[in-house]
């Protein structure tokens, strides 16, 4: 029944798409997509977040935005959550989530969707910030050049210990 209605919607778009002449060699994306360039590609071999890709500067940098904007819901171990719901950004949990993708996607996830209640707005270079300090308090080495989106295709793994 829903497969029926959703081909009945699909039907009733396409009438009134080709009613108003737009068709798919016609459509432009909105503004904020055109503005939005796509995180690069990195050919050369891939990096992880054990690579060094972010500057002690830039995570020692980022601390009190982090304390400002993050640590109410955010700590970075099990032990120290202050509510159940709180979510780590270290130990298991966070691995266990993250292990495997790359460092954009955390970025975007940030600039995207925190914080969660609203009071604030993080844009691209303040999450690369965020996501050093966060690298930084994970025992990730530092590198000499800060984490940007040219390197934030390294894939999260676990730390070396």
């Amino acid at each position: 029944m829903a497969q029926r209605a959703f081909i009945g919607l699909l039907a009733g778009l396409a009438v009134v798409w080709s009613a108003a002449g737009i068709t798919a060699s016609s459509w432009t994306p909105g503004p904020r997509a055109q503005n939005h360039e796509p995180w690069p590609l990195d050919p050369g071999p891939q990096k992880t977040s054990n690579d060094g890709v972010y500057s002690k500067a830039q995570a020692d940098g980022a601390k009190a935005q982090f304390d400002k904007l993050c640590a109410e819901c955010h700590a970075f171990t099990v032990a120290a959550k202050r509510k159940a719901e709180d979510l780590p950004l270290g130990d298991e949990p966070f691995f266990k989530n993250w292990a495997g993708k790359p460092l954009a996607e955390l970025v975007s996830l940030i600039v995207f969707t925190m914080p969660n209640d609203g009071r604030a707005a993080i844009d691209e270079a303040e999450a690369l910030n965020l996501v050093a300090y966060m690298l930084q308090q994970n025992g990730f080495p530092a590198g000499t050049t800060p984490l940007t989106r040219d390197t934030a295709s390294a894939i999260v793994a676990r730390p070396k210990t």
